[in-house]
């Protein structure tokens, strides 16, 4: 399930995320929806910081690279219009992970595809109950 840099259509993206295939019709970057679009594109967990990776050129794992909020908006009305039937099979609209090939469905995927990040891959996203800018296992920082 894992990619590999043996896959001969593997794309992996590293930061600034700002070189990938057609990057000049992109002037806002790498986003989640762009990477969801491209299945084949992938991130690489050694360039984020993560409590197995202590690298100083590591970065904390970007906000635009998180499926957006509201990523399926309509997902509970329209299930409710579909009656018990719900989606047509492999027709749901489904998150990847930005790092494998695992996907989640439903309305708690978003949640799984966190902890499915988290648990497997090592590297936390910002909670942003508490404070958008600080991770789960963030490098701690020196105050004065």
């Amino acid at each position: 399930m894992d990619p590999s840099l043996n896959d001969p259509n593997v794309i992996f993206i590293h930061p600034p995320f700002k070189s990938f295939p057609d990057s000049h019709l992109y002037p806002e970057g790498l986003t989640y929806n762009l990477m969801a679009s491209n299945p084949d594109w992938f991130l690489d967990p050694t360039d984020f910081y993560s409590e197995h990776n202590h690298n100083s050129d590591a970065i904390l794992y970007p906000s635009d690279l998180e499926p957006p909020r509201g990523w399926c908006p309509a997902l509970k009305k329209e299930l409710r219009e579909r009656g018990a039937e719900g989606w047509p099979e492999g027709e749901e609209p489904r998150l990847r992970c930005t790092f494998c090939r695992r996907t989640y469905a439903g309305v708690n995927a978003k949640s799984m595809w966190r902890r499915h990040v988290y648990e497997k891959h090592k590297i936390a996203m910002a909670n942003r109950r508490e404070n958008a800018e600080r991770g789960r296992g963030r490098p701690p920082t020196s105050r004065p």
